[in-house]
């Protein structure tokens, strides 16, 4: 690894910062998301009837799966992410 400024880490941290929060912004997103999809499952399902709320409601189920794991893929970015801060965090104090 090529040796840095001190400059060039703190810059690092403040983007890398930066990216951490619009990740947190897209899991909100996709929990939005994702609630609306149950929403309109349990509408379609449940209360109305015919074949075509059936498949609303089927494609409403696979949109909300999408959604957890794609919070869950976040998740794990965020963590490694907020780790990777964590360690230029580190080398800069030292």
């Amino acid at each position: 690894m090529a040796a840095q400024t001190k400059k060039q880490q703190l810059k690092e941290i403040e983007y890398q910062t930066r990216m951490l929060n619009n990740l947190k912004k897209w899991i909100r997103n996709l929990i939005i998301l994702s609630s609306c999809g149950m929403g309109i499952a349990y509408w379609a399902i449940k209360i109305q009837e015919g074949l075509m709320f059936n498949i609303i409601g089927g494609v409403s189920i696979v949109l909300v799966t999408a959604c957890v794991i794609g919070c869950v893929v976040i998740g794990l970015a965020l963590k490694r992410g907020q780790e990777n801060v964590n360690k230029i965090v580190q080398i800069v104090q030292s």
